[in-house]
């Protein structure tokens, strides 16, 4: 979970997030595409591409948005299968959701479970000495508010050297039935840089790390988001993150950003017996 492993092999192979998620709902007021925002910027330039062969790793955090007061647990379950081809050994599956979304309705706060279920599987293509290149295919299906299902896939490019880690991606998503609040299609580009600190032991388990991702879709100008947090390695197998979100922060209309603020807590289970 430190940054990244010497071999894909012996691996482990997040921009994120991620699984590493392609960047779908961030329009959506759900928590899911929060979520998936979240796994892919840990993996950009914090985490391995994927979870070492063999592993279950589990990714819980608490959402809060200052702007709306919109409270979400965006949740995720990965697993890599042991061994050396690129469907089994080389590719991380996984499943992603909200355990608790509570946001203004009628009638007052609504608590509920995930607007959505993302299903990712995230595959290493290239495992180099600096540069590691990936794809990520991903289907979200709609539990409630829409109906169908988004499909698309993100392709992530990262280069390690040093204490230093920086990732590029692209992304594309479509609309099986499209609608104000689920666009036909989308398009989106990121980038991230994190640096794990030194100095002293302690001073290493901490990686800042900043992310910037640029959006459109169909019918509507572009948009710019920021994100900027630390992760802190408590152990090899537990590792927490506090990091601030800003979507909007640059759009056609005037609208304020939706500024929040997440904390995360990422732990693997190590080798299934």
């Amino acid at each position: 979970m430190q940054m990244r492993i010497a071999t894909l092999l012996a691996l482990a192979a997040t921009l994120c997030p991620s699984a590493l998620e392609a960047q779908l709902f961030r329009r959506a007021r759900s928590g899911q595409g929060r979520n998936s925002t979240i796994s892919l910027r840990k993996r950009l330039h914090v985490n391995t591409l994927i979870t070492e062969p063999g592993t279950v790793e589990l990714d819980w955090a608490n959402l809060f948005s200052l702007t709306s007061g919109d409270f979400s647990m965006p949740s995720a379950v990965k697993f890599t299968p042991e061994g050396t081809s690129i469907p089994w050994g080389r590719t991380e599956y996984s499943l992603a959701f909200d355990s608790i979304s509570a946001a203004d309705g009628t009638g007052g706060k609504l608590v509920r479970f995930s607007q959505a279920v993302s299903m990712t599987a995230t595959s290493v293509l290239f495992d180099g000495e600096k540069w590691d290149i990936a794809v990520s295919p991903q289907a979200s299906f709609f539990l409630r508010d829409e109906s169908g299902a988004r499909l698309g896939a993100t392709a992530i490019v990262r280069y390690d050297s040093g204490r230093n880690s920086t990732g590029f991606t692209l992304g594309w998503s479509g609309a099986t039935h499209s609608s104000a609040a689920n666009p036909a299609g989308t398009v989106d580009a990121g980038f991230g840089y994190g640096r794990n600190l030194s100095g002293s032991p302690f001073l290493e388990k901490f990686t800042p790390h900043f992310n910037a991702i640029w959006e459109r879709s169909s019918g509507v100008s572009g948009t710019l988001a920021l994100f900027e947090g630390v992760e802190f390695q408590m152990t090899d197998r537990v590792g927490f993150d506090v990091s601030g979100q800003h979507y909007g922060v640059r759009t056609a209309n005037s609208a304020p950003p939706d500024n929040q603020i997440v904390f995360g807590l990422t732990v693997s289970l190590g080798h299934l017996k």
